[in-house]
């Protein structure tokens, strides 16, 4: 797995992770299989460096879990390959936000910092020698531009909590809902709803999209569980 002085992160991107692992998937259809026959499935060389590194970076991202010479498609995993939109989009948030080194670019620079700042943070937070950051900048500023829109937030990634004023959400039986004098503009919004959760930066007008249809979808099976109990 790469390096930059104290962090570790992914040599691949979560969407080519991804792609990957459905495609590991469709062949073995397990959630268990041997390190040979995933690099069989995938088309690769189980000694090759390529091979090192996809599964270092599928870990990174804890869609697998590895040992005994054996790779594990994880609940999270399985939940970004073939779960519910929204799930899917909460299940990206939460893998790349988990990798120290991305959230405190987030924290430090937001989204889209410049290569400048990538080679200064690596210097200054990495504790990465000059040559080294020079060398590798260019691959850190690459993927991150690549997950940068998956962070929800910095300081407090995918925090399955709530906090007094936070979002409200509707129960299975009955619950309620927010209004506006108990949200704090300056922090952000957050929904759960059983294994689904939703963290809303504050003025992110694609969250609240994401929050909409999570809502709807929540309703939708509310409403299906409450058809199945009377029937």
């Amino acid at each position: 797995m790469p390096k930059a002085g104290r962090y570790d992160y992914p040599f691949f991107d979560i969407d080519s992770v991804i792609d990957k692992l459905r495609q590991l998937y469709e062949v073995v259809r397990t959630d268990q299989t041997t390190r040979s026959v995933v690099a069989e499935s995938l088309g690769m060389k189980e000694k090759g460096g390529g091979f090192a590194y996809l599964i270092s970076s599928m870990e990174k991202y804890g869609f697998i879990q590895t040992g005994g010479g054996n790779v594990t498609i994880t609940d999270l995993g399985k939940t970004v390959m073939y779960g519910e939109p929204v799930e899917i989009e909460q299940a990206k948030s939460r893998a790349v936000t988990s990798i120290d080194l991305f959230r405190d670019l987030f924290e430090q620079y937001g989204k889209n910092p410049e290569i400048e700042q990538i080679r200064a943070f690596l210097r200054q937070k990495a504790n990465v020698d000059v040559t080294k950051a020079q060398k590798i900048a260019p691959n850190v500023a690459n993927i991150y531009k690549k997950v940068s829109n998956n962070i929800v937030s910095a300081k407090k990634p995918m925090e399955p909590s709530f906090r007094p004023g936070a979002l409200k959400v509707p129960s299975a039986g009955g619950g309620e809902r927010i209004t506006a004098s108990e949200v704090s503009k300056a922090e952000p919004l957050k929904i759960q709803y059983g294994d689904i959760f939703i963290q809303i930066p504050p003025n992110d007008l694609k969250a609240i999209a994401l929050a909409k249809d999570a809502l709807d979808f929540m309703e939708q099976r509310i409403r299906k569980q409450a058809k199945e109990e009377k029937q």
